[in-house]
């Protein structure tokens, strides 16, 4: 490849045109006039060392610098005098010149220097380099020939000096100059990129302006480069005020990943609803597609957003109203239900006692005294069941209004009533409890919630047990654990892992519960911190409550 096709292939970069060569003139007026201050306080500072050749040198490169201020007015002033390419030709052979001139400090001045002046050199030349890739930045093709005629002949200079001072700075400056040449290709990407996201910009420009859509732009770090008028009054915000703002800053994850996913997934859709940053709710319509340049890379995104706030409100509230009434007609439905079996249990429950007293007074009518103690046996048998079920209606109906304070109770006291009390309706079902009760034993909580625990499992081991079978009731303390089991002998629980769930029921027979009761009783237990359990084996069933004190 010959000079003129890397020429050619140079300009191909970076096209040479009239914002590139108004840049590089307006940059280059303030770095000239740092130029002559700098060359005049190195003059003055190698002075002393260098005599007039000194002088010289410094009083061509101030020539120099002032030379190019006068072409950058020149061309401020009558631009057309030149055609741009000869502009930039000029632009190129006196910055160029800049840089020998300037390099001349190290392989003309240097080696007649001693080490501190050397390295003052050094210093001024890494400096120059430095302001001067800021002054070029626009052009990397310059910036590449000034940056290399300034540092290779001070690399060359250094080695040949041989001192270890010389070396090591050698070494330093070749890594500085590698890491402005990186430098310079960074830059010169950055601002290619930027280039082609300028002119996607301009091209959907009147398509975003015009558009009865909100449409806007965005880069692949999802900041949003323009945004349409429309877009800006559908959020209520002023012109403008969405350019710059950032796609992560969204609350709605669903809504950022599809502008995200547009740069790996293709083109992106969103139906739903969306708070803006300031509190508005939308329901919002969004499309969302990637933009890619001339080489097929992708540069951003485009998003389209049609606000369905209005026509979604209708058929949202239509919604609403349809869910809300079919929750309430099952709600109805399932209450219609439980009270319909609550109601033929509760009648059951109690149609049992009264039939009892019923025939049992009928007999009593019928039959001799002698008799008549039988008779009502049942009947006080039923009584005490009625009483009991009414008790457990009454905990269950003002339990969540009634507040029911827990106080010291004689509990070995307080059981052997109970006991006596049931009594009565195990004699009258044929069956026999024998406590096994363990003297003054204490324990705190209200006495309603104690009854309605002791009683219910009183009246399940008579109700489930086997007809004249033994109901053992044990009442023991050990350290600071208190022990309440029901023992009776009746057919194994199918599942005791449900046993104390709300409506559960055993169909050993065709005798009918409510499935009430061992739910209230592990209401009970877990209000007041009581263990609850229940064991069952062929033929035998335990039900544990472990007090802790």
């Amino acid at each position: 490849m010959n000079y003129k096709q890397i020429l050619n292939k140079a300009k191909q970069l970076q096209p040479i045109d009239n914002a590139l060569v108004s840049t590089l003139y307006t940059l280059s007026i303030k770095s000239q006039l740092t130029g002559i201050v700098s060359a005049t306080l190195i003059t003055i500072f190698l002075y002393s060392e260098l005599a007039y050749s000194i002088v010289i040198w410094g009083t061509v490169l101030a020539a120099l610098f002032g030379f190019r201020i006068y072409q950058a007015y020149l061309f401020k002033t009558t631009p057309h005098t030149y055609s741009i390419e000869m502009w930039h030709k000029k632009f190129m052979i006196f910055a160029s010149l800049t840089a020998l001139m300037l390099s001349s400090l190290s392989f003309v001045f240097m080696p007649y220097l001693d080490e501190p002046h050397q390295l003052f050199v050094v210093v001024f030349l890494v400096g120059s380099s430095g302001i001067a890739i800021t002054s070029l930045s626009s052009d990397f093709r310059i910036a590449l020939v000034y940056i290399s005629l300034l540092m290779l002949p001070l690399f060359v200079s250094l080695l040949v000096i041989k001192t270890s001072l010389a070396l090591m700075l050698a070494i330093l400056i070749i890594l500085f100059f590698m890491s402005q040449i990186g430098m310079i290709f960074n830059n010169y990407t950055e601002q290619k990129k930027v280039k082609e996201l300028k002119e996607q910009k301009d091209l959907l420009h009147n398509l975003f302006s015009e558009s009865p859509l909100g449409m806007f732009s965005y880069d692949t770090d999802l900041q949003v480069l323009d945004a349409n008028k429309h877009l800006h009054a559908m959020f209520g915000r002023k012109d403008k005020t969405i350019i710059g703002m950032n796609i992560n800053a969204l609350s709605n994850r669903n809504i950022f990943d599809v502008f995200k996913n547009t740069f790996t997934q293709g083109p992106q859709s969103y139906r739903g609803p969306y708070t803006s940053l300031n509190g508005n709710h939308f329901w919002l319509e969004i499309t969302a597609f990637s933009l890619k340049n001339s080489n097929n890379d992708i540069i951003g995104g485009i998003g389209i957003i049609e606000d369905k706030t209005k026509e979604n409100m209708d058929k949202k509230e239509l919604v609403s109203l349809y869910e809300t009434l079919q929750i309430q007609v099952e709600k109805n439905q399932f209450l219609l239900k439980e009270n319909k079996l609550f109601i033929a249990d509760m009648v059951h429950q109690i149609r049992t006692p009264l039939t009892v007293i019923m025939t049992n007074a009928s007999l009593i009518e019928m039959k001799t005294e002698a008799v008549i103690s039988s008779y009502v046996t049942q009947i006080n048998s039923a009584i005490n069941m009625l009483s009991n079920s009414y008790e457990d209606l009454s905990y269950i109906i003002s339990s969540d209004t009634i507040e029911y304070k827990a106080i010291e109770i004689n509990l070995t006291d307080f059981l052997n009533e109970r006991i006596k009390f049931f009594e009565v309706i195990a004699h009258a079902n044929d069956k026999t409890i024998y406590p096994n009760i363990a003297d003054d034993i204490k324990v705190t909580m209200n006495d309603t919630e104690l009854e309605r625990l002791i009683d219910n499992n009183l009246s399940n081991a008579i109700k489930h047990s086997y007809d004249k079978s033994e109901i053992e009731i044990i009442l023991d303390k050990s350290n600071s654990v208190i022990m309440l089991k029901f023992i009776s002998k009746g057919k194994k629980i199918s599942d005791v892992s449900m046993v104390f769930d709300k409506n559960y029921t055993e169909n050993h027979s065709a005798k009918r519960s409510l499935g009430l009761g061992l739910s209230m009783v592990k209401t009970i237990c877990e209000k007041n911190s009581i263990d609850y359990s229940a064991h069952s084996e062929e033929n035998t069933n335990t039900f544990t409550y472990t007090f802790n004190i």
